[in-house]
């Protein structure tokens, strides 16, 4: 074990070494690679994102999904006439979105916290160790200029409310809790008078001395079981036509302030990184390249 741990220091060390002996050449590299950043930054147009966490309640969220990315389809078509149409917006400012696409949070730990959100559609779900969480949906919208912002995700919520088949489903809800919650209202009045009924008729008996007599308690007690939770039943009712009164219940609305996604921090650190680790590569290969060269001429033999 102790010359095992030697020689992964040794190993680390040598590695620092080489490291020191091709700073030159990852110091060009990083700088060649901060350049082509900062050229790439001025080169591209700057969008900023937001996201909107949701949850259907009138029918199931692929529906919701499918339709918010058809609205992603006419930006990538660059169809900004139809999609200004959709989103009761202008055409200028429709040509200012970059995307506008819905998806599903992915949990990896299985915890029931999202860890990423499957915009692409990318997650494979054979895998055992990931699980899509469907009971709520993420909307992203992505746009060139913060001035239209609020117009565009104004004009996305608005496209989910007015579509024809969500509002008749959501009347069709509300009227369906309201008949349910009239007929818990009448089976809770009966089972109060069956239960008065049943109390003072069978587990009462007037003894001879003018006493009252009880007993089989236990059954009296289940019609107070049946009661409340005809009850509960009925408050979680009440409380979704309150709560979730509209087809789309809003769990997190879109920020007010976008964020840019692509800053020049970015560019430079990636491009940076990438530009030093090729250098630090062609350095080794040339500093070994007669070797490598060697090892493959021997091995096509």
């Amino acid at each position: 074990m102790r010359k095992g741990i030697n020689w992964v220091i040794n190993l680390a060390f040598q590695f620092f070494l080489l490291i020191l002996r091709k700073s030159i050449w990852i110091g060009v590299s990083m700088i060649i690679g901060i350049i082509v950043g900062i050229s790439l930054f001025f080169a591209t147009q700057r969008f900023y994102s937001s996201e909107m966490v949701a949850g259907a309640n009138v029918t199931e969220n692929n529906f919701v999904v499918n339709a918010i990315n058809q609205l992603n389809d006419l930006c990538i078509d660059g169809n900004y006439k139809t999609l200004a149409y959709y989103l009761e917006t202008t055409e200028v400012n429709a040509s200012k979105i970059k995307s506008i696409r819905a998806g599903y949070g992915i949990d990896i730990n299985f915890d029931g916290i999202t860890d990423y959100v499957d915009y692409n559609n990318e997650a494979n779900l054979k895998d055992t160790n990931i699980r899509r969480l469907s009971r709520l949906f993420y909307v992203r919208v992505e746009v060139y200029n913060e001035s239209g912002f609020a117009t565009v995700t104004e004009g996305t919520k608005k496209y989910i409310w007015k579509n024809p088949y969500i509002i008749k489903n959501n009347e069709v809800r509300k009227i369906q809790i309201e008949a349910m919650i009239s007929s818990y209202n009448q089976e809770i009045k009966k089972l109060d008078s069956l239960q008065k009924s049943y109390y003072f008729n069978q587990l009462t008996q007037k003894a001879g001395n003018g006493q009252m007599m009880f007993f089989n308690e236990k059954d009296v007690k289940l019609f107070h079981r049946d009661v409340i939770a005809l009850v509960a039943e009925k408050q979680n009712l009440e409380k979704s036509l309150i709560v979730d009164p509209d087809p789309i219940t809003i769990v997190q609305d879109f920020t007010p302030l976008s964020r840019m996604e692509n800053p020049w921090t970015k560019y430079v650190k990636n491009w940076g990184i990438a530009f030093a680790l090729l250098g630090f590569f062609v350095a080794v290969f040339w500093q070994y390249k007669s070797n490598i060269f060697t090892f493959i001429r021997e091995n096509r033999k």
